[in-house]
């Protein structure tokens, strides 16, 4: 907050309103959230002889639209509960403050589920999963049915495409394989790929975090099955990484981009100087795991960097370069 005053002194009011605002909203937010958890501890004491299970708890961030930043997304679909949660809290918030519009962020949410996995009365073994809200409505289908396509799994929960893949990739990766994919590679290739719940997962934590892996690797993996499928010419393109376009993304192209330039400032920080072949050789040693960049998309990144100062020739060896600090 010293911050936002002394940025409000320096640039003026309309410089700090949407910080200020944000600030404010998290700050109501809290309040509400506090006032929220009393009346439905009261009103779970009035309901206590009746026959009702323990509800969903949910904590809810109220924030006003014009501050923050948002993604026109339309809402998924989500479990039973969870709307019978957001209904109460609806109803409890609209009471005070009538006249708002409560517009649910599904695709900005994240959520806590206790799994039970196990064959067996004595081998059942239970595991607090922390999951976005898309993995919460996805893995709930999973005590409807064993198996599910993507096809039932998009129509059930409504989640965009693109993000549904990123999820279903998250579930199935091999440290937290909760789902096991009926195809084989990391790719999803048709709405025909079926997903089945592992009730063999194992895990030394009793609090499981899933990870979500990010759009490149989704959009990524997606290209490989394409290029798989066009022939050999095309995966030999995919595989180079040098980023020409031929058969790389151009989001991916550009993540690459970023990826090779803060390897090299990275090497050039921790050594002052280095000659031009043993940068390509650390560069490349260092991006391996990833993807394999070709010496001339270094020499390129390098050249970039050159000119927006981060590193300069040798004046006596042209191929020998000086970290700028």
């Amino acid at each position: 907050r010293a911050m936002v005053s002394q940025l409000k002194a320096e640039c003026g009011y309309q410089f700090t309103s949407k910080l200020e605002g944000m600030f404010n909203d998290m700050r109501i937010s809290r309040d509400t959230r506090d006032a929220y958890n009393t009346h439905k501890k009261a009103q779970q004491a009035r309901q206590a002889g009746g026959s009702g299970g323990k509800l969903v708890d949910i904590q809810v961030d109220v924030l006003t639209t014009g501050y923050w930043p948002s993604q026109n997304v339309p809402p998924c679909t989500l479990p039973g509960p969870v709307d019978e949660a957001i209904e109460r809290f609806s109803e409890f918030y609209l009471e005070k403050h009538t006249g708002r519009k409560l517009s649910w962020q599904t695709s900005t949410g994240s959520a806590e589920l206790r799994a039970t996995f196990g064959t067996g009365p004595n081998k059942y073994r239970r595991h607090d999963l922390c999951v976005s809200t898309y993995q919460m409505c996805i893995l709930m289908l999973f005590n409807e049915k064993p198996a599910l396509t993507l096809g039932e799994i998009r129509t059930a929960t409504a989640i965009p495409d693109q993000e549904l893949r990123r999820h279903l990739i998250s579930l199935c990766t091999p440290k937290h394989r909760i789902l096991r994919k009926g195809s084989k590679g990391k790719a999803i290739t048709s709405d025909s790929d079926t997903f089945t719940f592992n009730a063999d997962f194992t895990s030394k934590m009793r609090r499981v975090r899933v990870p979500l892996v990010s759009m490149k690797e989704t959009a990524t993996s997606g290209s490989a099955a394409a290029s798989g499928a066009a022939g050999a010419s095309g995966a030999d393109g995919a595989a180079a990484g040098d980023g020409s376009g031929g058969a790389v993304p151009a989001n991916v192209e550009e993540d690459r981009r970023h990826l090779v330039e803060a390897a090299i400032v990275r090497i050039m920080k921790a050594r002052k100087m280095l000659h031009h072949n043993d940068l390509i050789a650390e560069v490349t040693k260092q991006l391996s795991v990833r993807f394999v960049p070709s010496p001339q998309f270094i020499k390129k990144r390098v050249e970039s960097l050159i000119e927006r100062e981060y590193l300069e020739r040798e004046e006596n060896d042209r191929r020998m370069y000086t970290y700028v600090a």
